[in-house]
């Protein structure tokens, strides 16, 4: 299956960036995102291929969501790259594109009958901006982990090859806050666009569905940060802490109401 190669690319990409933490090499650093754009594109080439033999676009199983958030994450990584020339960002991302690749393989594709499909242009434009603004808003959170293990070196002088292999704490806010913005405005794009397709559909739906109580839950959490930030100037270090406090809060909302609807 085209996505086991994937999968064996972003191993040996994170053999690599685990490499240039430890020494640095720009050999190290270029073969890492090679390999993870070869990942990227056989991903890529997956979901192509499904949609050309099955005649539907591949977005109704689990395994089609992990392929999608795995591209999500490499296009993420990227678009930081390009802009902050970081490549460490890829240290905290290429594990989460391993994980998504061991997870297709317990989830492997099936055959959607054409009863349960329901095909919408809106759900085309919709389910990219639900999940690239998902993996932004998660490389927020990944960048203030980093942030605060920086800061943490920094007030107790241990600089170690950590301290002088990560981005300048500058750096690393800047990737917080233009994570968090990006992610934000996508995700509300994306939720707006869901709303109007389900109001398309069906009023009763929308009522009942927990996609909804989740996707406001994620959205006020993460506008309450913006909010905060740009009504009370707080410094980088306050926004890491408030950010990783706002991602925990949605993983601690997100299982108590779904153990609550699943009950």
């Amino acid at each position: 299956m085209i996505s086991y190669i994937a999968l064996i690319f972003y191993v040996f990409a994170f053999i690599q960036i685990t490499l240039f933490l430890k020494w640095g090499s720009r050999g190290f650093r270029i073969l890492f995102n090679i390999l993870m754009g070869v990942g990227l594109l056989f991903n890529i080439i997956d979901l192509v291929m499904r949609w050309y033999n099955e005649g539907i676009a591949p977005t109704y199983t689990l395994y089609d969501l992990l392929v999608l958030v795995s591209i999500s994450f490499v296009l993420t990584y990227f678009m930081l790259y390009i802009k902050y020339n970081r490549p460490l960002i890829g240290m905290f991302i290429a594990p989460f594109t391993v994980f998504l690749g061991i997870l297709t393989i317990f989830f492997p594709p099936e055959l959607v009958p054409s009863y349960q499909v329901v095909d919408s242009i809106w759900k085309y434009v919709h389910l990219p901006f639900i999940i690239l603004g998902t993996t932004f808003l998660i490389t927020s959170f990944l960048a203030s982990i980093m942030y605060i293990i920086l800061e943490y070196q920094l007030r107790h002088k241990k600089f170690g090859f950590i301290f002088h292999r990560f981005p300048p704490l500058d750096t690393i806010a800047k990737i917080n806050e233009s994570s968090l913005n990006i992610g934000f405005y996508c995700f509300s794009i994306g939720a707006i666009l869901g709303f109007i397709w389900m109001l398309q559909n069906n009023l009763e739906m929308i009522l009942s569905t927990s996609k909804i109580i989740f996707s406001l839950l994620t959205w006020g959490l993460f506008a309450l940060l913006i909010y905060i930030k740009r009504q009370k100037p707080i410094s980088p270090h306050q926004m890491a802490h408030w950010t990783v406090v706002g991602f925990i809060s949605i993983l601690i909302m997100y299982l108590g109401v779904g153990s609550f609807l699943l009950r």
